[in-house]
């Protein structure tokens, strides 16, 4: 059982169309016709509305108004409100302020921000920040009783994850698992363009754990809960340091998700991981998915665009991952690394899965789920969950991981996961509930 640690598979299953995003409907063309309707059933003589026994409804149905409680007229309502969010975030700049964090207390300074964040006040105008079309004047966003209930969910996240810190090793992976999900309930609401309240979430993990080969599935016809509302809660990727920000469009990505039924074993999440990806090279053999990438601006006669270049000089990623990644785009090879051109305008367009680290360096992933592109913070909660289910059912094998009385392989690569997780939690939750986004810095 223990060696399935390291099982670098991934199964991709297309499965009947379990999405609660459709297009059967036009949602916006259904609202304005029920207007339209509506306003003519208001001018309608009395022997006219008769003949619909005077009930409105009877009147839409009759003129072909959509019945918007259908659940054809919700997944279109929903696709209505994903698309309108990621227009929002792409036209809009990013409200979300750089912040360089120290090197030397850079642990403590993170914990201070979250415990800062943890104002009820302060989460409903976070709502408002971070959802852009909801916000609106004509939606004050959540309630002061709402924002209560996400402080105490990010508050037992903070505990949980400073008990995991703390703690021993024997039960660290449980600690963290249920602080990401204290925190996924925040994160959720403050970002998934259709959840507003908690009561509105599933009760489920929304995924599957394959205890006898340590996998993880999900997407698909899984029962949807807590990973995949986290998933749908980021509709754009943010990408972005000192000098670069890119908004990248996820709507391919989580429309994908939902066809598509994944498994996937926890060796390929570890290959992901760009804080040990010289020590999954040095257990398994094979090269990490995470390649060093620089951004920077270049210009010619047509104008400005962002230039990428990924890799290491002398690794680089599959070609075919770069076309699905970067579809049309223009591209090349200099100096052992592969180099790619984006006009400005056009950066919403890639679909490629780029992470970021504490030092706010770019790595440019190479994906096994495509078009399913993976935000960071999912992978860690796929990956938090596996040890902790670990942990639990197999107590006996965890200890044996723990006091190196297996490969010992295994037991590195495992403690080099949770220590590069316990170092980037902090961070992910700050990009993801925060007005911030940080980095570590060792510039004073």
């Amino acid at each position: 059982m223990i060696e399935a640690i390291l099982d670098d598979t991934v199964e991709l299953q297309p499965v009947l169309d379990e999405s609660p995003f459709d297009s059967a409907v036009d949602y916006a063309a259904e609202i304005k016709k029920r207007d339209d309707a509506t306003r003519s059933w208001r001018s309608l003589a009395s022997e006219e509305k008769a003949k619909y026994k005077d009930k409105i409804e009877d009147y839409l149905i009759g003129n072909g108004v959509a019945d918007l409680k259908s659940n054809d007229a919700q997944r279109g309502k929903n696709l209505h409100l994903l698309r309108n969010e990621i227009g929002a975030h792409i036209k809009s700049e990013s409200p979300f302020k750089l912040l360089s964090v120290e090197e030397l207390h850079f642990s403590t300074s993170l914990i201070e921000l979250l415990e800062n964040a943890e104002n009820a006040e302060h989460i409903r105008d976070l709502y408002k920040l971070r959802k852009r079309t909801t916000g609106t004047s004509k939606n004050a966003g959540i309630n002061a009783s709402e924002a209560q209930r996400l402080k105490n969910c990010m508050k037992q996240g903070r505990e949980l994850y400073l008990s995991g810190r703390t703690g021993s090793l024997m039960v660290k992976p449980l600690n963290f698992f249920y602080a990401l999900t204290a925190y996924a309930y925040a994160v959720v609401i403050l970002n998934n363009p259709v959840r507003y309240v908690l009561d509105g979430l599933p009760g489920s993990h929304g995924l599957n754990y394959l205890p006898d080969h340590i996998k993880a599935q999900f997407g698909g016809d899984i029962k949807q809960g807590t990973f995949s509302d986290l998933f749908t809660s980021f509709p754009t990727s943010t990408i972005r340091d000192r000098r670069t920000t890119i908004i990248q469009d996820n709507e391919s990505s989580i429309l994908a998700f939902y066809k598509t039924r994944t498994t996937v074993g926890t060796g390929t999440l570890l290959s992901m991981v760009p804080e040990i990806r010289e020590y999954y090279s040095l257990v398994t053999g094979k090269p990490s998915r995470t390649f060093p990438l620089e951004i920077t601006t270049v210009s010619d006669s047509r104008g400005v665009k962002w230039e990428l270049q990924i890799g290491d000089g002398e690794s680089r990623p599959a070609a075919i991952d770069i076309d699905n990644a970067f579809g049309e785009f223009q591209r090349g090879e200099r100096h052992g690394k592969t180099i790619i051109t984006i006009p400005f305008s056009d950066a919403h367009k890639a679909r490629a899965t780029i992470y970021s680290d504490i030092r706010g360096r770019f790595w440019y992933i190479e994906n096994p789920f495509y078009p399913v592109v993976l935000p960071e913070i999912c992978l860690h909660f796929l990956l938090t969950n596996a040890f902790s289910n670990i942990m639990r059912y197999s107590p006996d094998h965890w200890g044996e991981i723990l006091l190196n009385q297996v490969r010992s392989d295994i037991s590195l690569i495992t403690r080099k996961y949770l220590s590069a997780f316990e170092n980037k939690f902090p961070v992910l939750l700050l990009r993801s509930i925060s007005k911030f986004y940080p980095y570590v810095s060792s510039e004073s």
